[in-house]
């Protein structure tokens, strides 16, 4: 399948290729995983801005005022739960693994990267599929979806235990397989990349590397309102939607977010962030019952 270098979506590929060099130099620099991601969050975060700016892919999903307001609160209390997810992680690491060597201590770095990824997305992947199940994890997860557009900003109106569950599920399995570290820093630069990636409101087509990296154009299919076509539950890779047959590509979802007229609005961040804490018999979306058949 053969696409026309001016419908290619060279704002997520750009992204992969700034990311790629920011690795290599902080390699180079001996620079430790905070100052890689941290470093990598922003610019990523500066590089789909300015497309988003120039180029969107649809002008009513523009982050307004009040969209920027509650995705920088969220990103506040993002930055807390990824230092206490890192904290967590490690201490079950040195408990559970008792600083045995695992499996992957000897993988050099070039392997230990590509895998460490697709492991790490693995156990995202199911994790995310029971999210969509409904019940407490769907009220966590819930505040992701509230957003009627999708923008590279509102990737962080994440709930901060969405972050500690998904960051535990991706990165505990990689400390116990015993992946270096420096691996493990790496793999998280590229799934956050993609992470921003998949949600930015950018033009083009990736064309045939859909099948083998997350695109915005395989998870707006995920945000749709409609419950049958909120599939493609891996974000930086598609690999386990192929497997597991939750996979989707052609056309384009009509709506994103869900129909929660009893919810809290999308721009009531205090409101989203007690959403899980309260006790709710019932809730006010049609979500899936069961998941998926593979």
């Amino acid at each position: 399948m053969n696409t026309p270098l001016h419908r290619l979506n060279w704002a997520h590929l750009g992204a992969l290729l700034l990311a790629s060099g920011w690795a290599a130099l902080a390699l180079h620099m001996n620079w430790g995983s905070l100052a890689l991601l941290l470093g990598g969050l922003l610019l990523v975060l500066a590089w789909f801005a300015l497309w988003e700016w120039r180029w969107p892919y649809r002008e009513d999903w523009r982050a307004q005022p009040a969209d920027r307001r509650r995705d920088a609160l969220f990103a506040i209390t993002l930055l807390g739960a990824d230092g206490l997810a890192d904290l967590l992680i490690r201490g079950l690491a040195m408990g559970l693994n008792a600083d045995a060597p695992g499996p992957a201590a000897a993988l050099p770095l070039w392997l230990a990267v590509p895998l460490a990824a697709l492991l790490g997305e693995f156990g995202d992947y199911w994790l995310h599929r029971l999210k969509h199940r409904g019940g407490w994890l769907w009220r966590v997860h819930f505040v992701h979806h509230r957003p009627a557009a999708l923008n590279v900003t509102n990737n962080l109106t994440t709930h901060p235990l969405d972050l500690l569950l998904r960051k535990s599920v991706h990165v505990l399995p990689l400390w116990l397989a015993g992946f270096d570290p420096q691996a493990i820093a790496l793999a998280g630069l590229f799934s956050q990349t993609q992470s921003f990636a998949t949600h930015a409101n950018t033009r083009g087509t990736l064309g045939w590397l859909n099948y083998l990296i997350g695109s915005a154009e395989l998870h707006r299919w995920h945000h749709s309102v409609r419950v049958e076509e909120a599939l493609n539950f891996g974000t930086a890779l598609p690999l386990w939607d192929q497997l597991f047959g939750t996979f989707r590509l052609q056309g384009a979802p009509a709506r994103v977010g869900v129909d929660a007229a009893q919810a809290p609005g999308q721009h009531d961040s205090l409101g989203l962030l007690l959403h899980p804490l309260r006790r709710q018999v019932r809730e006010a979306t049609q979500i899936p019952t069961r998941l998926p058949r593979t």
